[in-house]
């Protein structure tokens, strides 16, 4: 009986050490799981603060790229209104076919104020020459005077024919001044004209050079606006770039989170108090030392 009775004393104890054994395991492993919970939770945390600093830099982003936008747009707009304006200009192709117009205008008008000139001249010294001409026929009865005295009945045809040349003359005088008149009033509007279209291309030069300025001006504005075009939309496209990876970024981190907290939800249920093996245990060795 004494034997049967340390059997059982001895198999109780061996339960009491198995049951103490597995309890500290029990403890060390819910020791084990609580550090590796509080990691998950700072992972958890350091991923919770990627995302905040992720969305605050997406947010960053868009600002800028809504600001780049907003100055592409307006770029685009000014060089538009540039072209627009040039093209409501003319341009200095326009501007010099109209000065090749008015240049080939000119020379016709000095061309024909030259020939104007020219037949004036000639209208002049005709005119010199009938002039000196009715003064020679003038003078020439005033000389002959005296010697045709002792002719009786030769000349008395010719007398009447004195009169006539000078009336001729005068006649012919009077139709080359009206000539000389005519070419010298037309010589007259001629080089008006000439100075009315150099008074014009005149201008229009001022104004080829003054559209050649702009058109400089506005050709250096639009290569400019051409460049910060180019400028604006890489930096538009880096940052598209960049807020599609930050958007990436947070999409992830948010991944993991769900993950972090349905392993830490999966553990939390999965995780049993082990108590009730020792509790059994040390039942067992208090019923084997009462007996």
């Amino acid at each position: 009986m004494t034997g049967l009775a340390l059997v059982v004393a001895l198999v109780g104890i061996a339960i009491a050490v198995l049951s103490f054994r597995s309890a500290s395991a029990a403890r060390a492993a819910l020791a084990a799981r609580a550090a590796e919970d509080a990691k998950r939770g700072e992972e958890l945390e350091a991923a919770r603060k990627a995302e905040r600093a992720a969305r605050a830099e997406a947010k960053e982003r868009r600002d800028e790229a809504t600001a780049v936008k907003a100055e592409l747009e307006r770029t685009k707009k000014k060089a538009f209104e540039q072209q627009e304006a040039a093209k409501k200009a003319g341009g200095a192709q326009a501007l010099r076919a109209e000065i090749d117009k008015l240049a080939a205008r000119l020379a016709e008008a000095r061309a024909e104020a030259e020939h104007q000139a020219t037949r004036a001249r000639a209208l002049e010294k005709e005119l010199e020459k009938s002039a000196a001409a009715v003064k020679r026929l003038e003078a020439r009865p005033v000389a002959a005077a005296p010697a045709p005295a002792p002719v009786a009945p030769a000349p008395q045809p010719a007398a009447p024919a004195a009169p006539a040349a000078p009336s001729v003359d005068a006649g012919r005088l009077a139709a080359e001044k009206d000539r000389a008149d005519k070419a010298e009033a037309k010589l007259a509007e001629a080089r008006k004209r000439v100075a009315d279209l150099e008074k014009d291309v005149k201008s229009v030069r001022g104004r080829l050079e003054t559209e050649k300025r702009v058109y400089i001006v506005q050709k250096s504005e639009l290569e400019l606006a051409g460049d910060r075009y180019a400028e604006l939309r890489r930096r538009h496209e880096a940052l598209r770039k960049d807020h599609d990876e930050l958007v990436e970024a947070v999409r992830q981190a948010a991944r993991e989170e769900r993950r972090l907290t349905q392993q830490e939800a999966a553990r939390a249920e999965a995780a049993t108090p082990p108590a009730a093996p020792e509790g059994e245990g040390e039942g067992e060795a208090g019923g084997s030392t009462a007996a």
